[in-house]
């Protein structure tokens, strides 16, 4: 009889699972979704690329230029803590997937 009941309470319910392209669960608040930079407050010097721990940043000082690579970035956030004009910041939206591997940022002139 145990199986019957089990049957029959599976059928009465909805599914457990989610329709994902339709249905998107919002993100929690202290998700780490992606790295946002703002080029305007960097001074390109350099700490956020040696408190990385994978080596996924890579800052040049000369040519102020500031990219990320993000197949390397494991989301630990150092690189945020450690940003002395706060020019690197963690939002909780999901990342856009794709073959982008590097996102390369210029300082404006």
């Amino acid at each position: 009889m145990g199986m019957l009941n089990l049957v029959l309470s599976n059928v009465s319910r909805k599914p457990p699972t989610r329709l994902y392209p339709f249905d998107i669960r919002v993100p929690y608040e202290s998700f780490r979704g992606r790295i946002i930079f703002n080029p305007e407050n960097c001074i390109y010097c350099g700490i956020c690329q040696k408190k990385c721990p994978p080596d996924a940043i890579t800052v040049t000082k000369d040519e102020k230029t500031w990219e990320l690579n993000v197949f390397r970035c494991i989301m630990c956030t150092e690189c945020v803590s450690g940003c002395p004009k706060e020019c690197i910041a963690i939002s909780n939206e999901r990342a856009k997937t794709g073959p982008k591997e590097y996102i390369k940022m210029v300082a404006p002139k």
